[in-house]
């Protein structure tokens, strides 16, 4: 019986040393504010809080695109509903991907496969503010922080990072871009900077097509 005792005393203390703790991580842009929509890429021995699956949703909720940025796999099926009264036209003209969905309405869920690595920028060709970015890769897995620029991982202790590679949109549509960001621990969680800031706006005509939807209340 003492036997039986001690080997299960090993086997709780075996489980225990590989069991992954929670880090708590937040990215600041280069004004010192909480960066939303920041794509953290950790190597994929390295296990993300979520795992990938083989099929994503980027959703359309009042003219825009939710998710702003997805990660997902090469191979994955990502699904377009359209939570809005109106009709969208989704489409993408990047490298990792060129496709397009036509108008379609909210009783529609078109889905493609997103089969090649790289990020692809969505668009809709009636409402230009519509942006959205899915990352394609097996080279990392990818995480995104919140809108407080927080996002949270689950690794070995071990496996703490002192630095990360970190990719926003405002850095353009390249994941080379990405900035190594170094992280120091303050109040219980890691902190990291990255060099980037918001771009200029400029002032943009609404195109003929847009013109035409909006004055039919699309």
């Amino acid at each position: 019986m003492k036997r039986f005792f001690v080997g299960v005393f090993f086997m709780v203390v075996a489980v225990q040393s590989v069991v992954a703790d929670t880090v708590r991580v937040e990215i600041l842009a280069a004004d010192g504010q909480p960066l939303a929509n920041a794509a953290l890429l950790i190597e994929s021995r390295s296990a993300p809080a979520k795992v990938s699956s083989k099929q994503a949703v980027v959703d359309q909720v009042d003219k825009q695109f939710t998710p702003t940025v997805s990660a997902v796999q090469p191979g994955t099926d990502v699904v377009f509903p359209n939570s809005d009264n109106i009709r969208h036209h989704v489409y993408s003209f990047s490298e990792a991907k060129n496709f397009e969905l036509k108008l379609y309405s909210d009783k529609e869920k078109p889905s493609v496969n997103f089969d090649k690595a790289g990020i692809v920028t969505l668009g809709c060709n009636i409402h230009d503010q519509m942006v959205a970015y899915v990352l394609v890769s097996d080279e990392y897995d990818i995480v995104v922080t919140n809108d407080q620029g927080i996002v949270e991982l689950n690794l070995q202790e071990s496996e703490t990072p002192a630095e990360v590679r970190v990719w926003h949109y405002w850095m353009g549509d390249e994941l080379s871009k990405a900035q190594n960001v170094q992280l120091t621990s303050d109040s219980g969680k890691l902190t990291g900077q990255v060099q980037v800031s918001p771009p200029m706006q400029e002032d943009k005509e609404p195109s003929r097509l847009e013109q035409r939807f909006n004055r039919r209340g699309n």
